[in-house]
């Protein structure tokens, strides 16, 4: 009879150049119990076991035991086998993406003193990380609503970019029209507007979309996005014959 050998520790987690993202799960029937993995304080490294979050063991790296009761000591036989599965998800802490967005197609405001109709584009780019305020309630959010449910080595940077992109495109438009609104000018006022009045638009609203990907888990970097979260700002009457 032949018996598969048993993992044992430590093994390392390396993320591949375009990757801010990378999972290790395994079976404690498959691994000893010195098995350990070692988390580097460059990263996030969240614990899930048996399908439930157990926190970020070791925030500033070390060995991680997914399968002893404390997962910063290596446990037991007695405590591996209390669990069935551990997955270890690696995220990255350099993890800043930027992302470049516009409007495809303009869309129209009613200009709330003339009720003229303006078509209106704008385009720009943003800065995103996960929200360092809470870092392990976040990291799992971002894992949980982005990552989990699609495969983690396909799903680069190029494709997170994509998926923020069109996600925040769909609500630009709302908090430009507010901006607009809480400013009370009429929109011929934005017809031309001079980089240095654009420059003010995006400051202005850097704040209220900060936190438009809280739901991930996300937050737009104020201190790199706040010059640039708007750059361009298209607004045209629309004549009627």
């Amino acid at each position: 009879m032949f018996f598969k050998k048993k993992k044992s520790g430590p093994v390392d987690i390396k993320l591949k150049e375009d990757q801010f993202c990378c999972t290790l799960e395994d079976y404690s029937a498959d691994v000893k119990n010195t098995y350990c993995v070692m988390a580097s304080a460059d990263n996030y490294y969240l614990l899930y076991r048996d399908g439930q979050f157990m926190g970020m063991p070791r925030p500033f790296g070390g060995p991680i035991y997914p399968f002893s009761t404390d997962p910063t000591k290596q446990g037991s036989n007695k405590d591996r086998k209390k669990f069935h599965t551990a997955k270890i998800v690696c995220l990255s802490k350099d993890f800043n993406l930027k992302v470049n967005w516009g409007t495809k197609t303009a869309f129209v405001l009613s200009d709330i003193n003339t009720n003229k109709a303006f078509k209106v584009g704008a385009r720009g780019t943003f800065y995103v990380n996960i929200d360092p305020t809470d870092a392990a309630r976040k990291a799992d959010q971002f894992y949980s609503k982005c990552i989990s449910q699609r495969n983690a080595e396909l799903f680069n940077t190029e494709a997170l970019r994509d998926f923020l992109c069109e996600s925040f495109v769909t609500q630009i438009g709302a908090k430009i029209q507010e901006y607009m609104e809480e400013e009370k000018r009429s929109l011929e006022n934005y017809v031309g507007l001079m980089p240095a009045e654009i420059l003010k638009i995006s400051e202005d609203l850097c704040p209220k979309m900060k936190d438009v990907f809280g739901h991930y888990g996300l937050t737009i970097v104020p201190e790199a996005s706040s010059s640039s979260i708007l750059v361009g700002l298209e607004v045209n009457e629309i004549i009627k014959n």
